[in-house]
């Protein structure tokens, strides 16, 4: 409000001014309106560059139906370049009562760029180029590089971090059904799980698998994810989520440390 006043008290000054002699206005009031400029400009790049929020859909009390996600889903893909968001992904193997928990922030650009930066259960850095893929881990000292695709087919933590704008393609490639729909929160907005499964006849190479999207009609971004395979049940938890962030080419791009053992792993 300061700032307001001040930047109004500048705007009326030269029509109060014009009924008596015109002076100079002091050095110092132009000093400080240059550095509100500044400053004004300043948090303008700064929250262009990191994105905004998710879109908002008004609430309804429409049937959550698949023809229904699918529109949602797709409008969204359609709206996502680039994003960032933090997450957090729990891992359990069947007979075990252990959970391995893994977290970090993501950065991601359409089609497959991007950047996971974990802080559970350790430091690695994970930086795909659209080709390649590098895992850095400092407590090692190792770097490996693999193929972006070889990584997919092996790594079921790929599943989730790499389907962002891809919604609405998942619900036609695999068969789909709305398994959920929660009733209507105090803000009138509903909970719902897609559930997507191989179709007849195309199971892939790894197998069957079950996974889930659970998202709100709020803004019907698939805000977690389960996936079910072979013994393993991974489950992604996105927040934070920002769209379109101003990402540097440099972000994905990676060149190992001075002193690191880089291995590059057989393709597939």
């Amino acid at each position: 409000m300061r700032l307001a006043a001040l930047a109004a008290a500048l705007l009326l000054l030269p029509a109060a001014a014009s009924a008596r002699p015109r002076r100079k206005a002091p050095r110092r009031a132009k000093a400080t309106a240059r550095k509100i400029d500044a400053k004004a400009a300043e948090k303008k790049a700064a929250a262009a560059s990191d994105g905004t929020a998710l879109p908002v859909w008004a609430a309804s009390t429409a049937p959550v139906t698949l023809d229904l996600v699918k529109s949602r889903f797709a409008a969204l893909d359609a709206k996502i370049v680039t994003l960032k968001a933090d997450f957090r992904q729990f891992v359990n193997l069947d007979g075990s009562d252990t959970t391995q928990e893994v977290a970090g922030a993501v950065l991601f650009q359409k089609p497959d760029l991007m950047r996971l930066t974990h802080t559970l259960p350790e430091a690695q850095t994970v930086v795909s180029d659209g080709t390649w893929l590098w895992v850095y881990r400092p407590s090692t000292g190792q770097a490996i590089k693999t193929r972006l695709e070889d990584w997919r087919r092996r790594e079921p933590l790929a599943k989730g971090l790499l389907d962002f704008g891809r919604s609405a393609d998942l619900l036609e490639r695999y068969a789909a059904e709305i398994s959920t729909v929660s009733a209507p929160g105090p803000d009138g907005y509903r909970t719902f799980v897609v559930a997507l499964t191989p179709k007849p006849g195309k199971a892939g190479p790894g197998g069957d698998f079950r996974l889930t999207l659970k998202a709100s009609t709020k803004d019907f971004f698939p805000a977690e994810s389960t996936l079910r395979v072979g013994h393993a049940s991974i489950r992604s938890e996105f927040s934070a989520v920002r769209l379109n962030p101003v990402l540097p080419p440099e972000t994905f791009h990676f060149t190992p440390p001075p002193g690191a053992d880089v291995f590059t792993a057989p393709s597939r």
